[in-house]
């Protein structure tokens, strides 16, 4: 607990160690050199911006160097001053954890004062990080999601699975997500756990490889986000945007592919909103608070009969809000309080609908509050800060009309559902965090230094209307066959049969550390090295608070180097190696150490639990009970890794164009999963790291993810009215394993979201033919965006994006698991998924009003040339474990596809 920890608070303080990641600013560092080049010592250097309470002042050095640290992310100004010279002026964007290198040139007094505009180079040299940084100024400019995190698919080597963002090769529940410096990642999977709007943020930023030690508990890429933070000037926005009521394309292929999937017939989305900031004491104090209510209707279709035809809404209600307060303590002393707030409420289809209205009509609840409280300090040679944080997550599918009643899927009419509402959770999460760093300069080194303390909680209840799940298989001479599912108690059997049902309930956690260490070491002013190393440990608990799991020792080198090669300061050659260690999720511990049994029975009465031996017969199968008090986990388990090498070089070209290419290997090294232990009596599953010997009876092979890439960019900065982007990207992903997302496999062959345990080594037959291109496989991905703005207010924007196909496999049907998880000729060597390609634009016109008013009309188009290929194609070759041959005639049809083209359209007054 968050109070538990406190106590340490005082020691931490006390060490001067106690601050925060730098994961809210950024820094500026440079030297000042007289007209012969010779550093200037003692010259006055100051930094101002309509972010910077009150400006900062330093001295530069016996080399003439100055640095600044925790700068807020935005335009600035560099003013140096020194008797006997002329001042010297710069201007100088921060990035988002970037450090700014600018250079100042000062005459004698008898010249003019030089003042040199964006003189800050194009390139980190301080940094081997891959990735991209994005301002409100950039983004307005395009066609981007109303949620944040969907600006990660500009980002070259980024893409997209069921889970979210793939990064090289990493699935999309194995990045990092961190709003305000709070880990806002979701709890139980690992995925996107918050939503931001637009006008909220102050920038964007998502780090793909090669960072340092700082940053962990991502096997895939760091996604982060900081909010707006007010300013000496009263300033705000009043917004409102409505998309898909007009203009919008009709899907063409309403009789194509899966059809137990409802048909969308209608999506309609509008939000107000408006954000504020200014200052209650100039310089001292200022205040941001932001408000967005987004309401979006839907009307889905019913393709099953015997409901195909019926019309089932859904409606959801998203209530945004942000709040912050930026106190200026005293000189070099800020506290800063943040909260960052998304609860939606869904109404009407709560889940997929599949039959009548008892079987999808409830309530989903999702989202929370997130609350940080930050300290920052700074010193001439030294910076750091203090943080503590919680998260607060729903995410809760709750019955409506049919709470009460037993849920029938009937498998000999397509699965469609009749009766109650089946199954229902009713989750909630919380995780708080205390994380610190301190950074000091001696010498020629920038040492950093800090700690992550973190608790993760869980409450969940979960169970099925009437108290059961209920499936009609198939029919006999004795009459139709069903089974029945459901949570039940430690100690229930099946022979004899005494297996109540009840809500299942669990209250597990997880508790973990991290420390780390770094340099960023300049051995000569055109070579850095950086050099780091962090330690993750993480104890998994279960509802009873015993220890079940205890990673520890997972030790994370990382090294880099940065060589300037024309000593310009705008160009790099770079390299790096890290470890990245997986940030388990929740969902291991719910499942795995909670108790959790299940039973499943066969027999012939729609309702009735006993199981009955002739409808075993007829099955095959025998009524068993799934689950454990804890499952066994291998004593020599040890934490998911993925180890990543990246070689690359960057150039500037004429101060305006950035030009680069780099090398990028990513493999795995170690997975968590799960496994069928073949001795045990009972059917146990164990934990164990797939490749490693185990007392199950079977070795299970090592968990393999290689991945390969090849990337080649170009950026033009803005200037004379345009700017532009590109990337080419080459790369291949081959193994047995996709990670903590599975892409393939699941009860109807789609995918699975059960990270550590899902069902890759479940049995010995799921790892024949495993090996070879894994879902992600992307060969080549091309992005391009661009925007250009007139002197009469008018924009224009643009971003196109290009994939080649996903791999396609031959997916046989398992009969005990009732899942397609057998591949029945090697993984993704059936073809590929059709190229898709989408472009999306957006043209505004701004008209200025009196004073610094204006207007802001905005029309979006999403996927503008209505590009809708095939996305999700069906890899189920048959629909039982003993048939011979293709039976499922949709084997390589389409599931899904590309959504039609959309309109948005907005308007934003600003003051």
């Amino acid at each position: 607990m968050l109070s538990s920890r406190l106590r340490y608070l005082p020691l931490l303080l006390a060490s001067g160690s106690a601050v925060l990641l730098a994961q809210t600013t950024g820094a500026v560092q440079g030297h000042v050199r007289d007209p012969k080049g010779h550093p200037v010592i003692g010259a006055k250097v100051v930094l101002a911006g309509a972010g910077l309470q009150g400006g900062r002042t330093t001295v530069t050095d016996e080399d003439g160097a100055f640095r600044f640290g925790l700068v807020p992310p935005g335009p600035c100004t560099l003013t140096a001053t020194r008797e006997g010279l002329n001042a010297a002026k710069a201007q100088v964007q921060v990035g988002l954890d970037k450090t700014a290198t600018v250079d100042l040139a000062m005459n004698a007094v008898a010249a003019a004062v030089v003042e040199v505009l964006e003189s800050a180079a194009a390139v980190d040299l301080k940094a081997t990080t891959v990735g991209g940084n994005y301002t409100p100024e950039t983004l307005s400019a395009l066609n981007v999601s109303r949620d944040y995190a969907n600006i990660a698919l500009l980002v070259p080597g980024v893409s997209q699975d069921n889970a979210g963002f793939k990064v090289y090769g990493a699935t999309g529940a194995e990045n990092n997500y961190v709003v305000d410096g709070v880990n806002a990642t979701n709890v139980e999977f690992g995925t996107k756990g918050k939503n931001v709007p637009m006008e909220f943020i102050q920038e964007f930023q998502v780090k793909t490889g090669g960072y340092e030690a700082e940053y962990g508990k991502a096997m895939g890429g760091i996604i982060n986000v900081i909010t707006k933070s007010g300013g000496n000037e009263f300033t705000g926005d009043v917004f409102a945007y409505s998309e898909g009521a007009f203009l919008k394309t009709g899907n063409k292929h309403q009789n194509d592919g899966n059809l137990s999937k409802p048909l969308l017939l209608e999506d309609k989305t509008f939000e107000i909103g408006f954000d504020v900031g200014g200052a209650i004491i100039k310089d001292k104090l200022w205040y941001f608070v932001a408000y967005d209510r987004r309401r979006e209707n839907q009307k889905l279709q019913i393709r099953l009969a015997p409901n195909a035809g019926d019309l089932a809404p859904k409606d959801a209600t998203r209530d945004l809000f942000s709040a912050k307060l930026t106190w200026k303590l005293t000189e070099g002393q800020s506290l800063i309080a943040s909260v960052v707030g998304d609860p939606e409420t869904i109404t009407g289809a709560a889940k997929t609908p599949q039959g009548s209205l008892g079987t999808w009509e409830g309530k989903s609840e999702v989202g929370g509050t997130d609350l940080s409280l930050r300290y920052e300090v700074t010193g001439d040679r030294w910076f750091g800060q203090f943080q503590v944080s919680r998260h607060e997550e729903t995410n809760s599918v709750l019955p409506g009309s049919g709470g009460d009643q037993i849920q029938l899927v009937d498998q000999l009419n397509g699965g469609v559902q009749s009766g109650g509402f089946g199954r229902w959770d009713d989750k909630k999460f919380t995780r708080d965090n205390i994380t610190g760093s301190v950074t000091g300069f001696l010498g020629n080194h920038e040492v950093k230094a800090g700690f992550d303390l973190q608790t993760d909680n869980a409450d969940i209840h979960r169970g099925y209307t009437g108290g059961q799940q209920v499936t009609r298989l198939q029919t006999s001479p004795g009459g139709d066959i069903y089974s029945h599912y459901w949570w039940t108690t430690a100690d229930a059997t099946v022979s004899p049969f005494n297996a109540p049902s009840i809500v299942f309930a669990s209250k597990p956690k997880h508790q973990s550390q991290a420390y780390f260490a770094q340099d960023k070491w300049t051995v000569i002013p055109a070579l850095t090295l950086n050099l780091g190393v962090r330690l993750d440990q993480t104890d998994i608990k279960d509802q009873f608070g015993n220890t079940v799991v205890s990673l520890k020792d997972q030790w994370s080198p990382r090294v880099g180097f940065i060589w300037d090669f024309r000593g310009k300061g705008q160009d790099k050659l770079y390299g790096s190696f890290s470890r990245y260690y997986e940030q388990i999720p929740l969902d291991l511990v719910i499942r795995s150490f909670s108790v959790e049994r299940n039973p499943t029975t066969y027999n012939f009465s729609p309702t009735d639990l006993t199981p009955s031996t002739a409808a075993e017969g007829y099955v095959g199968t025998a009524s068993s009970i799934v689950g454990s008090y804890v499952e066994p986990v291998d004593t020599n388990l040890k934490g998911s890794y993925t180890d990543e090498f990246i070689l690359g070089v960057e150039t500037t070209y004429r101060s305006l164009y950035t030009f680069g290419g780099k090398f990028i290997r990513r493999y795995l090294g170690r997975a968590i999963e799960d496994g069928l232990d073949v001795t045990s009596p009972l059917g146990d599953y164990f934990i164990m790291n797939p490749g490693q010997s185990s007392p199950a009876g079977v070795t299970y092979p090592q968990a393999i993810r290689d991945y390969r890439g090849v990337e080649l960019t170009a950026e033009r900065k803005f200037a004379d009215h345009y700017n532009w982007q590109f990337s080419y990207l080459w790369s291949q992903l081959k193994g047995n394993y996709e990670g903590a997302y599975q892409g393939i496999g699941g009860i109807d062959g789609t995918g699975q979201l059960d990270p550590n345990i899902n069902s890759a080594f479940d049995l010995p037959e799921f790892i024949v033919n495993s090996y070879g291109n894994l879902s992600g496989d992307r060969k080549h991905q091309v992005k391009a965006n661009g925007s250009y703005q007139w002197d009469s207010g008018w924009s224009l924007g643009a971003t196109l994006t290009y994939q080649t196909g996903t791999p396609i496999s031959r997916l046989g049907y398992h009969d005990g698991y009732g899942r397609y998880e057998l591949f029945l000729t090697p993984r993704g060597t059936e073809g590929r998924t059709p190229d898709t390609t989408r472009l999306d634009t957006s043209l505004a016109y701004q008209m200025k009003l009196a004073g610094k008013n204006r207007v802001r009309i905005v029309l979006e188009v999403t996927n503008l040339l209505d590009s809708q290929t095939a996305t999700v194609i069906d890899q189920r070759y048959n629909f039982a474990q003993s048939d011979v041959g293709q039976t499922n005639s949709n084997y390589r049809g389409p599931f899904d596809f590309q959504a039609p083209r959309s309109v948005r359209l907005g308007v934003r007054y600003s003051f």
